[in-house]
C-alpha cells in the first residue's frame, strides 16, 4: 500500500527520535547512554546515531560526561506553541477567577501524545493544596482532567455519562489519594476539543464542596470556550457559601 492509501504510515527514524525526546522529558535528570537506551528500548548505536541530528538542531544537549538532556530548542518551540495558540489571555483570567472564588488550585491541561500536559496553573493561596507545575505531564484517563482528555480524544472514559449529562467530571483520590478534582472541557471556534479546566484540592476539604464546584468549573470552561469563539461570556455562578481559610 502506498502513502496515499495509508495516510497513517509514519517514519520510523522520526518516531525513534521522538521517543528519545519523550523519555528525556520524563526523566528527572540527565541520562547516560546506557540508561537512555534502556528506557527507550533502542540500541546504543541507534541512540547515538539519532542524537547527532537531535543535538545539531538543539533538541537535546550532552553534558561533559556524555549524558543526555533536553535542549533549548524545545523551550523555544514550547513558547511559540503557547504564543501562537493564544490561549493565555482567555485561560489565565478564568483560572485566576476560579482560585479567587474557591480558594483551590486551578489548571488547564491539553493532550500530548499518550499523556496530557499542564499549560497553565494558578495555585491556591492555602498552604495545604494540590500542587502541579506548568509543563508537568500526567496520564490520560486518571483524575478528572485525565478523563476529560481521554473522552474527547477518543480513548473512552467510565465517566462518559457524567460528561454527557453534567458537562463535568469529578474524581476523588484517583490520581493522588489525597486529592479530589473537578474538570470540564474547553472547545475552540469550530467546537474542536482544546483541553480541560481542572479545579483540585486536598480531599477532605474539597470533596464536600464538589456539588458547589461543578457548576463553577463548567462555567469557567464555557467562558474560555466562548472567548475563543468570540462570543459573550456566560453570567457568573455564585457559590452557596464562601469557603473559609482553614476549613
Amino acid at each position: 500500500m502506498d502513502a496515499a492509501g495509508d495516510e497513517r504510515v509514519g517514519v520510523t527514524a522520526l518516531e525513534r527520535g521522538l521517543n528519545i525526546l519523550d523519555t528525556l522529558g520524563r526523566a528527572e535528570e540527565a541520562l547516560s547512554l546506557k540508561a537512555l537506551a534502556a528506557r527507550t528500548g533502542l540500541s546504543k548505536p541507534t541512540v547515538l546515531r539519532l542524537s547527532v541530528s537531535l543535538e545539531r538542531y538543539g533538541y537535546i544537549s550532552r553534558d561533559r560526561d556524555g549524558s543526555f538532556r533536553l535542549g533549548a530548542t524545545l523551550w523555544r518551540l514550547g513558547m511559540a506553541f503557547r504564543r501562537h495558540l493564544d490561549l493565555g489571555p482567555s485561560v489565565r483570567p478564568a483560572l485566576q477567577a476560579l482560585v479567587a472564588l474557591t480558594q483551590e488550585s486551578a489548571s488547564f491541561w491539553v493532550p500530548r501524545g499518550q499523556e496530557r500536559i499542564c499549560l497553565f496553573r494558578v495555585n491556591s493561596p492555602r498552604s495545604a493544596r494540590s500542587h502541579v507545575e506548568e509543563g508537568e505531564t500526567s496520564p490520560v484517563g486518571k483524575g478528572a482532567g485525565g478523563h476529560v482528555v481521554a473522552h474527547f480524544t477518543g480513548r473512552g472514559s467510565p465517566y462518559v455519562l457524567q460528561l454527557e449529562t453534567e458537562g463535568v467530571v469529578a474524581t476523588v483520590g484517583e490520581r493522588d489519594p489525597d486529592v479530589a478534582s473537578v474538570a470540564a472541557p474547553v472547545f475552540g471556534p469550530d467546537r474542536e476539543f482544546i483541553g480541560a479546566v481542572v479545579l483540585a484540592g486536598i480531599l477532605g476539604r474539597f470533596e464536600p464542596r464538589i456539588p458547589d464546584f461543578k457548576p463553577i468549573v463548567k462555567q469557567a470552561a464555557a467562558t474560555i470556550s466562548q472567548q475563543l469563539s468570540g462570543m459573550p461570556a456566560p453570567a457568573p455562578v455564585v457559590l452557596s457559601s464562601a469557603p473559609r481559610e482553614g476549613s
